[in-house]
């Protein structure tokens, strides 16, 4: 079942209480089949017999344990054994009958096959809205360098998009994906609940599916989900400035003022201040990304942070050869209608930068000598002179590393043209209004 229907649905197999231990209700066909086990006192004697049950079955899905106070055993009344079908909204679906007699593999087949016509997701689809082929998890999982760990977990769908054309970079923001959403901000609800306000902002469906799955994953409730989507006021206070400067952040940037940091640096400390602004430039990132490729959260999604990491330096087929377009050149206007810009000379843009250097940072800068623990050895004797990269690396290192190895990666493996590439990042810092 999981052979055929594993990239639509995740399988999740979970052991509870020993239904026929030696100790208790013994059985002979257990005795025949080598199944001779003590009921496990202690988790790591539950867990022991688990591991030797994923041996002898050679189990290929997630096989969890449950608790010693059989907590989801409980819940779910799993004794002895129970089928269960949980969909994307973490409803019940299905459920079978107890075990042994109402064990009934079939129904659930059935159940998984209704549940995916009624989504509309039975078959996956091959191109996004806008026309960008998808590869299936397969196809992608080839593409991609060999992986450490997690090789042939179901992939997001930006990952499927992306792999044919950027393989080495894909595998970069899996794992990069896996830090933002895991790491920095310490308060998991919080970082959750900030991407969400960031997605909103944006319009992204996809962005605010995910944040709400993650602050799901990190114990929120309805009524947690129910404060971030209406009145912030019933919030406390320091969490309504994050949730302020997230929307800020995203929509008018050059907008938030000293006090607005120096208040949130006062809730925050400056590393998790940090932390947060790499948070929300990452979820700006991702959610401009899904946007601009028309993706839709995956019929079995959204998806867990991506257990998965990348043998170094990465192993796999190259990107391929970038398409040469043949291109007639513009001719020059005679007049720029954009006051903006024509009505600074050099002189008076050289002015501003001068002002700009000249005032107080709202955050320290560490120096170089503070950040090069933190940077990996090929680069800890390039000394550093670039302000936001001491400030991202010396103060939130985890994260900074993460998106500098992503972009590096990204700069060796797409060969943009220079000069276009500045010209996008002129076009992106000037759109936000950002002196730099």
């Amino acid at each position: 079942m999981k052979a055929r229907y594993g990239e639509e649905v995740e399988f999740l197999a979970i052991y509870v209480r020993e239904a026929h231990p030696t100790n208790g209700w013994r059985m002979q066909s257990n005795d025949k089949e080598g199944v001779v086990f003590a009921q496990p006192r202690t988790d790591a004697e539950r867990t022991e017999v688990a591991e030797q049950c994923c041996t002898k079955l050679k189990m290929t899905m997630p096989l969890l344990v449950d608790s010693l106070d059989d907590r989801v055993g409980h819940l779910y009344s799993g004794m002895p054994d129970r089928l269960y079908l949980i969909d994307k909204n973490g409803r019940v679906a299905y459920k079978s009958g107890r075990g042994p007699f109402g064990f009934k593999p079939g129904e659930l087949e059935q159940a998984i096959v209704m549940h995916l016509l009624d989504e509309g997701v039975a078959a996956k689809p091959t191109h996004t809205r806008h026309g960008v082929p998808l590869l299936s998890d397969k196809e992608a999982w080839a593409r991609l360098p060999e992986a450490e760990t997690g090789s042939g977990t179901p992939l997001p769908a930006w990952a499927r998009a992306l792999a044919a054309a950027l393989p080495r970079t894909t595998a970069g923001m899996l794992e990069m994906d896996r830090v933002y959403r895991t790491r920095g901000l310490a308060d998991a609800k919080l970082r959750a609940m900030a991407r969400w306000v960031a997605a909103h902002a944006n319009k992204c469906a996809y962005g605010e599916a995910y944040a709400l799955a993650d602050l799901r994953r990190a114990g929120g409730n309805e009524r947690d989900i129910a404060l971030l989507q209406g009145d912030w006021s019933n919030l406390l206070a320091p969490t309504q400035r994050v949730l302020t400067l997230s929307k800020k952040l995203t929509l008018c940037a050059s907008k938030v003022t000293d006090a607005e940091v120096a208040e949130l640096k006062e809730d925050l400390g400056e590393s998790q201040l940090v932390a947060l602004v790499q948070l929300l430039a990452y979820a700006n990132f991702q959610d401009r990304l899904v946007l601009s490729l028309g993706l839709d959260v995956e019929p079995s999604g959204p998806l867990p942070p991506p257990e998965v990491r990348f043998r170094k330096p990465y192993v796999g087929r190259e990107a391929p050869a970038r398409k040469t377009v043949a291109t007639t050149p513009e001719p020059v206007p005679s007049r720029v209608d954009d006051h903006d810009w024509t009505d600074f000379d050099f002189a008076a843009l050289q002015e501003q930068m001068k002002s700009q250097r000249a005032r107080e940072p709202r955050i320290s800068v560490p120096p170089f000598e503070e950040v090069r623990q933190y940077l990996p050895n090929r680069l800890a004797n390039q000394p550093l002179k670039i302000r936001w990269s001491l400030v991202s690396v010396g103060h939130s290192p985890e994260l900074a590393n993460a998106w500098l190895g992503t972009m590096r990666t990204f700069g060796e493996e797409s060969k943009q043209d220079r000069v276009f590439e500045e010209l996008l990042f002129w076009v992106v810092t000037r759109s936000l209004q950002c002196f730099y």
